[in-house]
């Protein structure tokens, strides 16, 4: 079932590069509602909360990103994780933009009975962004994470809908080795 998203991801985006449409923006914020998964290490919990991303473009090929994700877990388990990263993008047609991305990860986690956990690490993905109508836009990324000696990788699949000069929906997955999140949201772009 993965690949088979992935393989009709990639293939829709492909075929977005091959219609018109307006330049894709840098210039966002974002607020969702959070949904995840841990599967690590014989720990299986289930968690929501809330995530907050942000994009801002300081040249023509580089956006400064950031993001905060709190998540409470069933077994009163509370973690956040805040990113700080740069994006690299360069167009691979006139409706998508390939993206190479580098971020730094601050994780914490505290347990409702006392205990707590702070670790750091890094992130490199790429991602294929392509505009496959005016309103509508597909992402798909490669993922790979680091934190404490510790490395995972996987795939994220966005697709955004609405006003690309105002407020549109978000939906976003990712299925990384250790568990995986969905978001629901709404973005703001400027």
């Amino acid at each position: 079932m993965r690949k088979s998203l992935a393989i009709l991801s990639i293939a829709a985006l492909l075929y977005a590069g091959q219609s018109a449409a307006s330049a894709i923006n840098y210039n966002y914020f974002e607020l969702g509602y959070l949904e995840t998964e841990l599967d690590l290490s014989g720990i299986d919990d289930d968690g929501d909360g809330y995530e907050f991303n942000a994009s801002l473009a300081v040249g023509e090929t580089i956006a400064v990103v950031v993001g905060y994700q709190d998540v409470e877990f069933d077994a009163d388990v509370e973690a956040d994780i805040l990113s700080l990263g740069i994006a690299y993008h360069k167009p691979y047609s006139t409706t998508g933009d390939m993206i190479l991305g580098l971020a730094y990860l601050d994780f914490e986690a505290d347990a409702s009975g006392g205990g707590s956990v702070e670790e750091s690490g890094n992130e490199i993905s790429l991602e294929i962004r392509s505009r496959t109508s005016p309103q509508n836009e597909v992402h798909f990324g490669l993922v790979r994470r680091e934190i404490d000696d510790d490395s995972n990788s996987g795939y994220l699949l966005r697709i955004v809908n609405g006003d690309p000069q105002g407020f549109q929906f978000v939906i976003d997955y990712e299925d990384i080795d250790y568990g995986s999140s969905l978001m629901l949201g709404l973005r703001s772009v400027f």
